[in-house]
């Protein structure tokens, strides 16, 4: 997946990872952030090759929910009751929805900083507003800079060091802070002197807009469409407060549910034999 959205036009692969933010953004419905989570979990894992990696995002998605249920005291169904207060149901239920939104959500944001480079965020931004692109490009690309940063740091403590963990943590944090500041102001004076932000400037690219990138644009807005319509008609009045109603599992949802799924996956469509592009 990453490679067919490396090799698309900036502006395909924006409008694919746009559509999705936009519906787990909007999505509180259960089928719809379990299929999310289902599609962009899996994603993850693939590119990660770990399992494990998966273990903190479980541990988001139960702490969101015991917190809920802890301290809403909102809902119909007791669940469990100790110390004089009552855990409902639909408190967990709610909690455990929201960790899973949150979790969708990082998950998308791993996906983009893997197949939306900095270059492409130049390309969409760069030439109407110059000083918005160099922001969007630097701000996406900060937070995973500085972890490789901070790994590199901690590499080095481990092998020159005999310290406790929670020791070699604050030396490494300390360090992070120092090499930021002055690396900002490093970049800082680099980017004055080539006249960033002055005037208007121009910039060298390599995309061009062909075929498939067209279909592939077509085929995400249509299917975020859709997607869009199902929750403005079903999904939008999904309540869990004063309790949890399910209508049941009928056709409508598979059809929708299927159509998320599909969504998420399409740049799967798009590949043929892990190499190349079915569409040309």
């Amino acid at each position: 997946m990453k490679t067919v959205l490396s090799r698309l036009h900036p502006a395909s692969a924006f409008v694919y990872l746009a559509g999705i933010l936009i519906m787990a953004a909007l999505n509180r419905h259960p089928w719809m952030t379990c299929t999310q989570l289902l599609c962009l979990g899996g994603i993850y894992l693939y590119y990660e090759r770990r399992p494990g990696k998966i273990l903190p995002f479980i541990g988001i998605i139960l702490l969101s929910a015991v917190l809920n249920g802890v301290f809403v005291q909102r809902g119909n169904t007791a669940a469990v009751t100790a110390a004089g207060r009552t855990v409902t149901a639909e408190a967990l239920l709610y909690g455990g929805n929201a960790g899973i939104l949150l979790v969708n959500v990082l998950f998308l944001f791993s996906l983009w900083n893997r197949c939306f480079r900095q270059e492409h965020w130049v390309y969409l931004f760069g030439s109407a507003f110059p000083k918005l692109g160099v922001i969007l490009s630097m701000a996406m690309n900060l937070i995973p800079k500085y972890r490789k940063q901070a790994e590199k740091f901690s590499n080095v403590r481990k092998e020159l060091y005999k310290e406790s963990a929670v020791r070699r943590a604050a030396a490494v944090c300390s360090m992070e802070l120092t090499w930021a500041f002055e690396s900002s102001m490093d970049q800082l004076d680099s980017m004055n002197a080539r006249g960033y932000g002055t005037v208007k400037r121009s910039h060298f690219h390599l995309f061009q807009f062909g075929k498939r990138d067209g279909c592939f644009m077509a085929a995400a807005v249509l299917l975020f469409l859709i997607n869009l319509y199902g929750f403005w008609k079903f999904y939008a009045h999904f309540y869990f407060y004063p309790e949890v109603r399910w209508g049941g599992f009928d056709l409508k949802d598979f059809c929708f549910v299927l159509c998320m799924g599909i969504q998420i996956l399409l740049p799967l469509l798009f590949w043929e034999g892990g190499k190349k592009l079915c569409i040309r």
